[in-house]
């Protein structure tokens, strides 16, 4: 999964980054965007390990990327480096500068934190609306403009002038199909954070801006960045305690994975062993024989049954044998959706 980091400069991006890959020294040594690994923890992942002390752990990665500095070169438009690092992104967060001053516990006006916003948006508009009126153009030239493509890229055209953003343009899966070619940002399902300073993590800070991003399609969270920040040079153990006087019930790269997976509907399961635990992602709604495919395409291929119970269920009962001797599980076929947080065995045949 590759995640794209985005904002103004100043924002704060390159110390989110920081933050969520734990890596302090990121921004002393920053020279340009930068691309890390950041794992994702999974307490239920965490409680596998313990139980099954496998040889080899392999938790979720995902790629979080700087897209770089966002402020439109002079005569307007997004910089063409900035594009071309947006591209293959499945989802984007937008950093939004909620502090007056770094470590102060003053924060910024809501209406400064939704203009600029608005700001970000109509760039990304301005950004796909730019490929959409070339290749009008040169369907026009052509005497294409009654094609299917042409009607199309109409729509879409229109819908973005009109300030809606492709993603909320009802597309269906032909439509989808046609523009993967396409690398629109509006296409992007995005998380808007409102980066707070000192304070501001104990309620919602700005709840209008929060429910102007869920009525427009957007995911919404508040992280009081900055002061997080400042814990990073403590061990997790010493981290806790901290992070609790300053209001923070949940770390924010948990809080932000959390949300990430929420909205793009996202589903883990795991496989286990005493030579690996290891977590696996598919979409929601994912049957067996293809999330055996996303561990290798001879189980798909090969697929005969798949053998499922919750992890916790797992843990309880002792384990995948004390868990089939009990009649606890499961046995399903190749039509079988597979549930987040489940332990998955296939049993195949090519």
């Amino acid at each position: 999964m590759k995640i794209g980091l985005a904002g103004y400069s100043g924002a704060g991006v390159t110390t989110f980054l920081a933050l969520l890959s734990e890596d302090s020294e990121l921004v002393n040594r920053h020279a340009g965007p930068e691309v890390r690994s950041i794992t994702v923890d999974d307490p239920r992942m965490d409680r596998l390990v313990e139980f099954y002390q496998p040889k080899k752990v392999t938790p979720l990665q995902v790629e979080e990327a700087e897209l770089g500095d966002l402020r439109p070169d002079q005569g307007g438009g997004l910089r063409k480096e900035t594009l071309a690092r947006s591209a293959g992104l499945d989802a984007l967060i937008l950093v939004l500068r909620g502090f007056d001053a770094p470590m102060s516990e003053v924060c910024r006006q809501a209406q400064e934190l939704s203009d600029e916003l608005e700001s970000l948006l109509q760039e990304f508009a301005i950004a796909d609306l730019m490929p959409i009126e070339n290749r009008l153009d040169r369907l026009s030239r052509e005497c294409k403009l009654s094609s299917t493509e042409a009607q199309l890229l109409t729509r879409l055209k229109e819908g973005l002038e009109e300030g809606i953003p492709v993603r909320l343009q009802n597309l269906n899966r032909d439509d989808l199909k046609a523009l993967s070619g396409y690398n629109f940002l509006t296409l992007v399902p995005l998380t808007v954070v409102a980066s707070l300073g000192a304070d501001g993590a104990r309620s919602l800070r700005y709840p209008e801006l929060a429910e102007r991003c869920h009525r427009d399609g957007m995911s919404y969270v508040e992280i009081p960045a900055l002061a997080e920040f400042e814990t990073l040079e403590l061990t997790k153990s010493e981290r806790g305690p901290f992070l609790a006087d300053l209001g923070i019930k949940v770390p924010a790269r948990e809080q932000l994975m959390t949300t990430l997976f929420t909205q793009l509907r996202i589903a883990t399961f795991f496989t286990v062993g005493e030579s690996e635990v290891r977590a696996w992602t598919v979409p929601e709604g994912t049957p067996a024989a293809k999330a055996a495919g996303k561990i290798h395409s001879d189980l798909e291929r090969g697929f005969i049954r798949a053998e499922v119970i919750s992890g916790e269920e797992c843990i309880a009962l002792g384990g995948l044998n004390e868990a089939k001797k009990v009649g606890k599980l499961r046995i399903e076929g190749k039509d079988y959706v597979v549930k987040d947080g489940e332990i998955f065995h296939v049993r195949f045949n090519v």
